[in-house]
């Protein structure tokens, strides 16, 4: 492996760590306490950091020399079209669902987000539809076009949602407590209907 792609793997290492690190709830209290009044826009300026180092790692990646993997054409399309609308779909309907809260943009509308257990919509069948929309849609991007350097980047991506999801499911536990362990027993994680897989990470 080339100096290049081990670059674009701590790349995507470091981005996984400081976001991590960004939304562990013993960091933001300490952040709390020192920022004071400023909080209030953390989650604003950190949605743009993340925006600003996600796009600068995908535009390194993208002047990269890429090596095809070969793939089966029918197979690369129709799992991919079918991957790919259903990952969309997702991630779409979750962010528009939770725009303000996970963008950080309500500190300028002082819009009130919802403290309570959101367990409607898509939530009703995976706790975690939109990491469940990225993994589709990255994977669907991977088939698309199969290169080397693409299957590093969904490889990092994929890994990093589920320590996300151990983390998130942690932190839910916490805030939610009997109310998200119900949840947790009820609904699968991330593969719909599948409850034998509905394995805990609380």
């Amino acid at each position: 492996m080339n100096q290049s792609l081990w670059i674009l793997i701590v790349a995507w290492l470091l981005f996984a760590v400081i976001h991590s690190l960004a939304a562990a709830l013993r960091f933001k209290n300490w952040l709390r306490k020192w920022m004071g009044h400023w909080f209030q826009y953390y989650r604003l300026l950190y949605s743009l950091f993340a925006l600003v180092s996600m796009c600068s790692i995908l535009y390194y990646q993208f002047h990269l020399p890429g090596n095809a993997i070969l793939l089966h054409q029918h197979i690369r399309y129709a799992f991919g079209i079918a991957m790919g609308v259903a990952g969309l779909a997702l991630m779409s309907i979750t962010i528009r669902k939770y725009f303000f809260n996970l963008s950080g943009i309500d500190v300028f509308w002082k819009k009130k987000t919802a403290t309570a257990l959101d367990t409607s919509g898509v939530h009703q069948w995976v706790r975690h539809p939109l990491y469940l929309g990225t993994l589709l849609f990255v994977w669907a991007w991977f088939l698309f076009s199969p290169l080397v350097t693409n299957l590093i980047t969904c490889i990092m991506i994929s890994l990093y949602t589920w320590i996300g999801m151990y983390f998130e499911e942690r932190k839910l536990v916490q805030e939610f407590g009997d109310e998200y362990i119900a949840y947790q027993k009820r609904v699968p994680m991330i593969i719909p209907f599948l409850k034998k897989h509905n394995f805990h990470m609380g």
